[in-house]
């Protein structure tokens, strides 16, 4: 089960990271598609599908951090969702964290390494 929902996980996650880092074409409300205006609302054509992904992504990890994991493939994905929700933690070098961060981080990234899952994107 936790191997359906890491990939569910993961295909949504990859969803949401390409919708955040797309351009943002910036229209009036009442204003055709193709006028762009300057310092006036942003609407991002995206902005409905990332809500909806993200209500999808909701009970998807709610499972994955309840399912309890029973082989090692099912732990690597939840080390993947921990450095997801922990992806802070990836902002700077470990050499630099705090002891207790980095003491997670490399918990998560040997729980990974084991059970041969890299980490996702945003953490490399």
């Amino acid at each position: 089960m936790l191997v359906e929902l890491g990939s569910q996980f993961e295909a949504l996650s990859t969803e949401l990271a390409a919708l955040q880092n797309g351009t943002v074409v910036t229209v009036a409300p009442t204003a055709a598609p193709s006028e762009e205006l300057i310092d006036e609302t942003a609407i991002h054509p995206s902005a409905e599908r990332i809500e909806a992904i993200l209500a999808l992504l909701d009970p998807i990890e709610r499972a994955i951090m309840t399912t309890p994991a029973a082989s090692v493939v099912g732990l690597g994905v939840k080390a993947r969702h921990a450095a997801h929700v922990l992806s802070h933690y990836w902002i700077d070098s470990a050499n630099t964290l705090d002891w207790d961060v980095r003491a997670v981080r490399l918990l998560i990234e040997s729980t990974c390494s084991v059970a041969g899952v890299g980490l996702l994107s945003s953490q490399q």
